[in-house]
């Protein structure tokens, strides 16, 4: 019984490991995926929103928020790897502006397939904390 708990933690802390230095795909850093239409978009694995005429300064605004977060950093500019609590899973946000001026945030996974709406919540808080709600719209 001792050696069968001794090997189901050196497992887990073998899994923890891996989560952890599991590398982000390039597309996922840079990708700019649409769909470009305003509003909130489910996506497999992850969330969009589209905010037309955002506020000039919402770039800077959701940096600071992302960056408040102690599990987040910033690779790059505009776009933020935040690690799930126990298991450190990543999930990437990218946050850029498109020709007409329109703020797109894409939120999602990189390792699995279904993130139980975690990166759509977490933009939510986000817009929330950078005053960005009403643009969005959503109150």
């Amino acid at each position: 019984m001792f050696w069968a708990l001794v090997s189901i933690g050196v497992g887990l802390m073998v899994l923890g490991l891996a989560v952890r230095l599991w590398p982000i795909p390039e597309a996922r850093l840079a990708g700019r995926p649409g769909p470009d239409a305003a509003g909130w978009h489910a996506m497999e694995g992850g969330a969009k929103l589209v905010i037309p005429g955002a506020p000039g300064d919402a770039e800077a605004r959701l940096k600071k928020v992302a960056l408040d977060d102690l599990r987040t950093v910033s690779p790059r500019e505009g776009t933020y790897v935040t690690r799930s609590v126990i298991w450190q899973f990543p999930d990437v946000t990218r946050v850029w502006r498109d020709g007409a001026g329109a703020l797109h945030i894409h939120a999602h996974l990189v390792i699995g397939r279904g993130d139980f709406g975690v990166n759509r919540k977490r933009l939510e808080r986000w817009i929330a904390e950078a005053g960005l709600a009403g643009a969005a719209g959503t109150s």
